[in-house]
């Protein structure tokens, strides 16, 4: 009778032996399905960060250049008289002392005649 128990217990064993690996194989196979999922989401946001850090590096470089102008711009009018009084002329309509100003009113404007088609004629 001992030796009856023996191979009940050896199948037994082997049975939650079996069971085991296939727990384990099927545990490695969900996580394999999860991994590759993650991994598409990740990849997607990979590419969406490498876009956005694309157009910060072009926005930089656009406010670099324009940092630059402007910076080009107070030094010119720091230093450089005759553009300051150019920007002060067009700017707030400043004149010389002994500069006089006429103001020339064109009156209406003449419609160009037209044909009979309504075609407009442009002549000087």
């Amino acid at each position: 009778m001992a030796s009856e128990k023996i191979p009940t217990m050896a199948f037994s064993f082997n049975r939650s032996k079996s069971w085991g690996v296939w727990s384990l194989l099927i545990l490695l196979g969900f996580g394999l399905i999860f991994l590759i999922f993650n991994g598409y989401h990740e990849i997607q946001k990979m590419k969406q960060l490498a876009q956005k850090r694309e157009t910060l590096v072009h926005l930089n470089q656009d406010l670099n250049r324009r940092n630059e102008e402007m910076y080009r711009e107070i030094t010119r009018l720091q230093r450089d008289p005759a553009y300051l009084e150019e920007i002060a002329r067009k700017e707030f309509g400043l004149v010389r002392p002994d500069e006089i100003i006429f103001f020339i009113d064109e009156g209406p404007k003449k419609e160009a005649p037209r044909n009979a088609t309504g075609i407009q004629f442009n002549h000087p």
